[in-house]
């Protein structure tokens, strides 16, 4: 059946409505019964006094911290069950710890999930960046990260294939009309269709330009960043250029 495809859509916003319920039902259970037990059985081994909660769709770890920061980050890590992502496409990925070059002597374990392909993580953030400059505001800290990943994906080339991907793209675009349809701030409905299509916004502007330097240096003061943070000016003029290349202006 068509709709047991990973890529399939619903027709209509009442089918909409129907699958995301249905996928709601099934994802709480799951997480109740199955994740998040699992998740706390190995989080005692480690962190005693840690905490496994499930919020909606997603698991929250909280551990212990070992000193106070500048709250930018809570001490918390954010598990997102999201039942209406496609996952497609994927590709399988090594992982390893950033200490393992400074710590020697210590073997430390090592991992190959399988994830999300970087091309698709860019339109999905790049889409997601769009929206915030047609609504014009942010929903809460820590969005900031979408602009500096987008960054660092053009420096490893990412962005060049994503963008030659129009299959990935047009993907992207359909499934979040239907699953996450948003309104600018003029209050019509985002077309992500014509935004992937010559259409993306990457740079905000005025107020949310303001708002959205703000988030980044409190970002950068938190510490999320390894290495030294580029001044904002620098990450803007990044985004923009790839707004560019996207848009057909390059």
């Amino acid at each position: 059946m068509v709709r047991d495809r990973p890529d399939a859509l619903p027709q209509n916003r009442s089918q909409e409505k129907r699958w995301t319920k249905a996928v709601g039902r099934a994802l709480s259970t799951w997480l109740d019964d199955v994740a998040a037990p699992a998740l706390a059985r190995a989080l005692q081994v480690v962190e005693p006094d840690g905490e496994v909660t499930v919020e909606g769709g997603d698991v929250v770890i909280r551990y212990a911290t070992l000193q106070e920061g500048t709250g930018y980050g809570r001490p918390e890590v954010k598990l997102e069950f999201g039942g209406r992502a496609t996952g497609e496409p994927n590709a399988t990925m090594g992982v390893r710890c950033d200490a393992a070059d400074h710590v020697p002597g210590v073997e430390f374990p090592t991992a190959k999930p399988q994830v999300l392909q970087a091309e698709r993580t860019f339109w999905e953030k790049a889409t997601a960046a769009h929206v915030y400059c047609v609504q014009r505001r942010l929903r809460g800290d820590g969005f900031a990260r979408h602009w500096h990943d987008l960054a660092r994906l053009d420096d490893v080339g990412v962005v060049a294939s994503a963008l030659a991907d129009r299959g990935i793209a047009e993907g992207v675009a359909a499934h979040k009309a239907a699953f996450f349809p948003e309104k600018d701030a003029s209050g019509n409905w985002v077309d992500y269709g014509a935004a992937v299509a010559g259409g993306l916004r990457l740079v905000p502007a005025g107020g949310a330009l303001s708002a959205l330097a703000d988030d980044y240096a409190r970002m950068v003061e938190g510490g999320w960043l390894l290495d030294e943070a580029e001044p904002f000016g620098v990450l803007m003029d990044a985004c923009r250029a790839i707004e560019d290349r996207a848009n057909g202006r390059d």
